[in-house]
């Protein structure tokens, strides 16, 4: 009985808590705190044994696991751990918390996402397994659930704090040129390519860095439309002409050093044939470029492909991961408009 009073004890803490975090308003609505944390942490509990175990490194490095599509390596998520019983009711308001609990009174392993579980708005995974061999099992099974389910997270925050902020012009402006339907922060201004033409561009502009998203479209011709060498012709075509640099450089995709085919995935998204594409950019005959993201939608109403292309200029910092996942946010907003 004496080994399982520490994991008794730790669950009754995380119960208190959890009772501590939450009241209730006269007519038994359940107020919840905001969530606290910078965007892409997350809060792992883990005790010291299962945290130096086999187990506890694979979650570590999971969530550790290289951003796609950036020069410079920068992990998925930044991870914080805190052992059971340091765990607190400030900690109970982290934007991202994976609890992990290994005890052989536990009768199944279970992985299981919850949203809002102590604050809002909060993405908790709970991770329960019979032993270390166990436990090593279920997160290597459900590796691709977790990243997936904490980086939506992320991204629907995000997405939440855009509505609260459209810049209401740019967006009918887009929806009137584009026959699409998008969520734009009032952060962002337009820009203008060399032929108005032939695409949209705003950005959001600093001393530091510039987040641009452009917004074009091309003929469906076929399944080809969706695929990553037919995509990258017509960006390249369209970034030499409208996107002009210094010294008579033009905007182009980096491929000198081959392209990667893991950056680029294929699926429905809305009922949409939606292809996605990460890499980088550079200007042609000057020393500029960073990284960027791009989504192509069938558009079957119009017969066309339209693409959302974003990317991130920003030479003074190597952190870029934010920068492209507030681009992503946006773009997973764009609908065709039907009317």
């Amino acid at each position: 009985m004496k080994k399982y009073i520490p994991i008794i004890l730790s669950q009754i803490a995380i119960i208190a808590i959890l009772c501590s975090c939450e009241s209730k308003s006269g007519n038994g609505e359940v107020f919840k705190s905001s969530v606290t944390g910078k965007n892409g942490e997350v809060l792992v509990i883990i005790n010291d044994d299962i945290k130096a175990d086999t187990a506890g490194r694979y979650i570590t490095a999971m969530l550790n696991d290289n951003y796609l599509g950036l020069a410079a390596a920068e992990p998925i998520f930044d991870v914080q751990t805190v052992p059971h019983g340091y765990f607190n009711e400030t900690m109970a308001k982290f934007r991202n918390i994976i609890d992990v609990v290994v005890a052989d009174t536990i009768s199944k392993d279970t992985l299981m996402c919850f949203d809002d579980m102590w604050a809002r708005p909060q993405a908790y995974i709970s991770i329960k397994a019979k032993s270390k061999a166990s436990l090593l099992k279920l997160v290597e099974r459900n590796h691709i659930k977790v990243v997936s389910y904490l980086s939506k997270s992320e991204r629907d925050r995000m997405i939440a704090y855009n509505k609260r902020i459209q810049h209401f012009a740019i967006q009918s402006e887009l929806s009137e040129k584009w026959g699409m339907d998008i969520i734009i922060p009032n952060t962002f201004t337009k820009c203008n390519p060399k032929n108005k033409e032939d695409m949209s561009w705003i950005r959001i502009d600093t001393d530091e860095s510039n987040v641009n998203l452009l917004t074009y479209d091309f003929p469906y011709v076929g399944e080809s439309s969706l695929s990553m060498p037919y995509i990258l012709n017509k960006r390249d075509s369209l970034l030499r002409e409208n996107i002009e640099g210094p010294d008579g450089s033009f905007m182009c995709t980096e491929v000198r050093f081959g392209l990667d085919e893991t950056l680029y995935k294929s699926g429905k998204y809305r009922g949409m044939e939606v292809a996605e594409l990460r890499g980088l950019w550079r200007m042609e005959g000057y020393a500029m470029g960073g990284p960027f993201i791009l989504r192509a939608h069938h558009d079957t109403i119009n017969n066309r492909i339209i693409v959302t292309d974003g990317f991130v200029y920003y030479p003074s910092r190597d952190k870029k991961r934010n920068l492209i996942r507030q681009l992503e946010s946006i773009m997973y907003t764009m609908k065709i408009n039907e009317k």
